[in-house]
């Protein structure tokens, strides 16, 4: 780069020293020729001369040629001056001054001329000049780039031949014929065959005289854009398809306006969702804005409006049931505080009356405003919902049959344990009647026998009341219990059954052990019929301990841990499949026993499972229990 400003610097030196000798040499010249100033004329040749390297130059030039013939005129006429001599010196300055002019007036042509033809280069848009006969005579880089023929190859070709377009011929001609341009797309070929789209712009190149003489045309590409809009055309209509067809009701809305309504009034000391969850007319009144813009067929069948046309513009998320202001208010919060997706299960009234549950996914799209744009889901699981209360009903049912049952098989347990206090009752009855006979009635032994018979008639009172609550069939109770009672009532059942065959039955409940959350008839169920099990497989005597324990631990995770573990036989398939309904190693057996255990133990929050005691003879099941309820049951409802 330094050495090519050397080069031009040297060159544009001597230009100047040239220029500069001939301004001499025609000073002399028109000083000494008898000519009367006309050869001042050849100034004009040096202003020309230094046009090319600028504006300064041709300035200087001027004012130098002016002044040499200024000098020249005033030396060739000291003796006087003839007013022809003096015309003809004017004439030389009015041409010195017009040559200085237009020669600037052509630098500034000339400089714009190229800025221009650079401008045509550095487009990315192609730019071709072609002649009436449709030869081109100029080709930018664009076309050079787009089309892949170079400048050389391309000038002097036939247009229409070089690149095999496709447009309507009559139409542009008539049109540039009348208004002088036109604009429209084009189908050219690359020369590696390929078709190409243009947006093309023609403006009809005319001489002076009005005659067409060529066309200037500049192009862009737009094949990317016709790929990329078809695709987009297609992909929005395979994924129309999806949503029209799609098995669940779906569609999209404006939420911006309920979330504004839902942010707005939140307190700032209080937490959003707990704030909504106190105020169902905020909620009802930020819903209320949720217009529907595009739905498909499942949701016009859900709401039942008949047509997507008439669901359009209506608010089918209106909380029009007490209960479903809270689902609402879930998926306000979670979006008012950033979420993307929120999701809630509640229940909706359609037009007819029907009252559906639904599960609502609420999710905002990328695009205007923070929730202008949601894209809303609506599962219907009212069905799902009914035969889940079907199931549930059928479950608490066969629980209560198996309690029935049971208790038919700790009928003679039962009768023992009520025959006891019944027979000592009326032994102390006649006990505290001979004392009172006696001439000097002892008081103090009717009082005893007094006692005694309120503490029996309490204890078969007891024995009763564990035997109703086994026997009667209600809705679960979840409350607060404390497990060392629930293993004390469970083994006051099956004692006389443990030692009848022989059985030690021991319980272990770790100190300070939490109360556990659950219904306690279901939980007493559980850990009789555990026991039963285990005195049912050691029956049959094997020589060694005889022996079940119930033990209580609290775990870290928030729940109570309880096991039955006993020293019989054991599982014989390790407890893989005991708690399968129908599966059962008894004779008489139904199966059902360890099947209703566990929907009773994973309705409570809990968990259960079975196994073989490691290295040792016998098996054990361990279930667990929540020490806190959570949203099974609010905290005001939880019996103390």
């Amino acid at each position: 780069m330094i050495g090519k400003r050397i080069v031009v610097g040297a060159s544009i030196g001597l230009a100047l020293t040239i220029a500069t000798g001939i301004e001499l040499a025609i000073c002399a010249f028109d000083t000494l020729a008898p000519f009367e100033g006309a050869v001042s004329l050849l100034y004009l040749a040096v202003i020309l001369l230094v046009a090319p390297f600028g504006r300064r130059y041709v300035l200087a030039a001027g004012a130098v040629t002016a002044a040499l013939a200024t000098q020249s005129f005033v030396m060739g006429h000291l003796d006087g001056m003839a007013g022809s001599a003096l015309l003809g010196y004017g004439v030389s300055l009015a041409a010195i001054a017009i040559t200085t002019l237009l020669s600037l007036r052509d630098r500034f042509i000339r400089t714009t001329l190229g800025e221009q033809a650079r401008i045509l280069e550095l487009t990315h848009d192609t730019v071709i000049i072609r002649d009436p006969d449709d030869v081109i005579l100029y080709w930018n880089d664009g076309a050079q780039e787009l089309y892949g023929w170079t400048r050389e190859e391309a000038v002097g070709r036939v247009c229409s031949d070089l690149l095999m377009c496709e447009f309507p011929s009559a139409e542009v001609r008539s049109t540039l014929h009348a208004d002088g341009q036109w604009s429209g797309e084009i189908i050219r070929t690359h020369r590696d065959g390929t078709r190409i789209v243009l947006a093309s712009r023609w403006l009809a190149r005319r001489d002076p005289t009005g005659r067409a003489i060529g066309v200037i045309e500049s192009s862009a590409d737009l094949t990317e854009l016709r790929r990329a809009d078809l695709e987009r055309r297609v992909s929005e209509q395979r994924y129309r398809t999806m949503f029209d067809l799609a098995g669940f009701a779906a569609w999209e809305s404006d939420w911006s306006t309920a979330l504004r309504i839902a942010a707005d009034g939140s307190p700032a000391h209080l937490p959003i969702d707990v704030w909504l969850a106190g105020r169902p007319d905020i909620v009802e009144r930020a819903i209320a804005g949720a217009v529907v813009r595009d739905g498909n067929q499942a949701a016009v069948d859900l709401f039942e409006t008949g047509t997507v046309e008439k669901l359009i513009g209506s608010n089918p998320c209106r909380a029009n049931l007490p209960e479903a202001r809270a689902g609402f208010a879930r998926i306000l919060a979670a979006l008012t505080r950033g979420a993307h997706m929120a999701e809630s299960e509640t229940r909706i009234v359609t037009p007819s009356g029907r009252v559906a549950d639904i599960v609502l996914r609420v999710t905002q799209l990328p695009e205007g405003e923070r929730g202008s744009h949601v894209l809303v889901m609506a599962f219907d699981v009212t069905e799902r919902n009914e035969a889940r209360a079907r199931i549930e009903q059928a479950s608490a049912e066969l629980a209560h049959a198996a309690r029935v049952s049971m208790l038919g098989l700790l009928s003679a347990s039962i009768a023992h344990e009520v025959n006891q206090p019944l027979t000592a009752i009326v032994n102390f009855a006649k006990s505290g009647q001979r004392w009172l006979g006696r001439a000097d009635p002892d008081l103090g032994e009717v009082q005893r026998c007094f006692e005694r018979i309120t503490s029996n008639g309490t204890r078969a009172a007891d024995v009763i009341g564990r035997v109703r609550s086994l026997a009667r069939k209600e809705a679960p109770q979840v409350e607060l219990l404390d497990v060392a009672e629930l293993a004390d009532d469970a083994m006051e059942l099956i004692q006389r059954e443990a030692r009848g065959a022989g059985i030690t039955l021991t319980q272990t409940i770790e100190g300070g052990l939490p109360r556990v959350c659950a219904d306690r008839v279901q939980v007493q169920q559980v850990l009789v019929n555990l026991v039963m099990n285990s005195i049912q497989a050691m029956r049959e005597p094997t020589g060694g301990e005889r022996a079940i324990q119930i033990r209580a631990t609290h775990q870290s995770d928030g729940m109570v841990q309880l096991a039955v573990r006993d020293s019989g036989p054991g599982f014989t398939d390790g407890g893989a499949h005991v708690f399968e309904p129908f599966f059962t190693t008894k004779v008489d057996g139904m199966g059902m026993g360890l099947s209703i255990c566990r929907s009773i133990i994973e309705a409570q929050g809990g968990q259960i499972s079975a196994s073989n005691n490691g290295g040792e003879p016998g098996a054990q099941v361990i279930f667990t229990l929540p020490v806190v309820c959570g949203d099974r049951i609010p905290e005001s409802e939880i019996k103390p």
